[in-house]
């Protein structure tokens, strides 16, 4: 199969109507809404999106924040863990509670440009702080950058980048509305997983993302984010289809986080294409309540 991200949608939707599927996309959308929806995303940039109003729906059990699951042992947990003291590091008076004391999103973006707090600074290109509406209703967070974002500084672009844009349209939210980030700031090598001093060391920048956009839903896509952010080993095939709370202290109010699939294991897995829908429908209906 292609994987280019509209024709993946494009053949998805055609499987399902072959099928005699009336509802492909549930219950917030038919199925002419959703392919309006998937030649939405290829409209030119900048132009004015063709909103897509929804019905109402009943409530939905899995829509419930719970609170967050219990943390295994020595799970970091991003933003409760003082960012390491390098004695020579020119940036050593930039711990935790003085990023978190930094009064813009751009005063902590220029801060992380220049990070030196764990080994990816070595062999990082860029810095991938994130992008998007610093009001934003919805705050996307991804594993960490891979090399396309690397290259351009930029969270999510590439493939998996234009498939998160539709899907993301799907369910009635434009990417420039949307805050995007990830747990780790700088790309690790050979996209290796991120190592636990990796996210403690780079955590802060994200929970002062988080106090400072302070979106109405947080969502977690891809195993590596979702486990991170609710410090759990469970499998994000367990995690998703609820609506969970990203609570780094006691004394942090707390997010409502939805956890999902990653854009990238829809390239190779399109059968999950469905359960992304859902569980972006779910963001939806968080948020209009919060």
């Amino acid at each position: 199969m292609s994987g280019d991200p509209k024709e993946l949608l494009r053949r998805y939707l055609k499987q399902r109507r072959e099928l005699g599927d009336d509802e492909l996309v549930l219950d917030r959308h038919t199925p002419a809404e959703v392919r309006a929806a998937v030649a939405e995303g290829e409209r030119p940039r900048g132009a004015a999106p063709q909103p897509v109003p929804p019905p109402p729906r009943g409530p939905d059990p899995g829509d419930a924040p719970e609170r967050p699951l219990h943390r295994r042992a020595g799970a970091p947990v991003p933003g409760s863990t003082p960012m390491p003291q390098a004695a020579d590091s020119p940036a050593r008076g930039i711990g935790a509670d003085a990023i978190r004391l930094l009064p813009t999103l751009d005063a902590v973006r220029d801060v992380s440009l220049g990070c030196p707090r764990c080994r990816l600074a070595e062999t990082r290109r860029h810095v991938v702080f994130g992008e998007g509406d610093p009001n934003a209703e919805i705050m996307v967070v991804g594993e960490a950058p891979g090399e396309e974002e690397d290259r351009t500084g930029r969270p999510f672009v590439g493939k998996a980048g234009k498939l998160l844009d539709l899907l993301l349209a799907t369910a009635g939210f434009e990417r420039e509305r949307v805050y995007v980030c990830n747990v780790l700031k700088c790309r690790p090598p050979q996209n290796r997983n991120p190592k636990p001093d990796e996210v403690e060391a780079c955590s802060p920048y994200l929970l002062r993302q988080v106090e400072m956009v302070k979106p109405r839903v947080i969502v977690a896509f891809g195993a590596f984010a979702a486990q991170t952010l609710l410090g759990t080993d469970t499998s994000i095939g367990k995690l998703r289809g609820r609506v969970h709370l990203y609570q780094p202290t006691p004394e942090h109010e707390g997010v409502p986080l939805v956890p999902t699939y990653h854009p990238a294991a829809l390239l190779r897995n399109p059968g999950w294409v469905r359960a992304v829908w859902d569980d972006l429908q779910r963001v939806r209906s968080t948020a209009d309540r919060a």
